[in-house]
């Protein structure tokens, strides 16, 4: 029997909108620190004028789907030049995006811009991205600039990813095979 048929995510239930857009609305200024992704960029794809809510420092971690809700542009139009969207909404919302995929773009709102090395198929196993959340959220919460906290966090994850394909195979992989592999991702720095 399946009793828990989610992630840890939000969810979209009732109420769950008003939630967010308190924390927003309260939160301006005061946490400059947030990383938003899955759910909480769903979410945001609702409400209107939410650039306006968040505060500078914040890191969004779409992957192309929720770029295009983000955006109301189309999955293919982010596909083509996703360097340029991500460089352009970032400079737009004035917050850093992690444009998740292979070879994922880290692009901050002064126009600075990475492209990580790695096209890893096992990284859009479900419940990496919450890897990757948490490990750029470290990184900030121990003192890293958003921009930087963004880099470091998607090259270590893709890291890690390429630790454990290399052990277990792409096809294989899981979310915690990938966080198990952080810490000698670490090392290899």
């Amino acid at each position: 029997m399946c009793i828990r048929d989610r992630g840890p995510g939000l969810g979209r239930a009732r109420g769950t909108e008003t939630f967010v857009r308190t924390l927003l609305e309260r939160g301006r200024g005061i946490w400059p620190s947030l990383v938003i992704d899955a759910d909480g960029l769903n979410i945001l794809a609702g409400i209107e004028g939410w650039a306006e809510m968040v505060s500078a420092g914040t890191i969004l971690t779409p992957h192309p789907g929720e770029m295009a809700r983000l955006t109301g542009r189309s999955t293919g139009e982010i596909q083509a030049d996703r360097v340029a969207v991500a460089c352009s909404y970032a400079a737009r919302w004035n917050v850093v995006i992690v444009l998740k995929g292979a070879y994922t773009v880290v692009a901050a709102p002064d126009g600075r811009a990475v492209l990580e090395p790695f096209a890893n198929p096992g990284l859009a196993t479900g419940g990496t991205g919450d890897v990757l959340a948490g490990t750029i959220v470290a990184l900030r919460a121990q003192g890293m600039g958003a921009f930087e906290a963004a880099v470091a966090g998607a090259y270590l994850h893709g890291l890690a990813g390429e630790l454990a394909r290399a052990e277990m195979g792409a096809p294989g992989m899981a979310a915690g095979d990938v966080l198990a592999h952080l810490a000698r991702a670490w090392q290899r720095l």
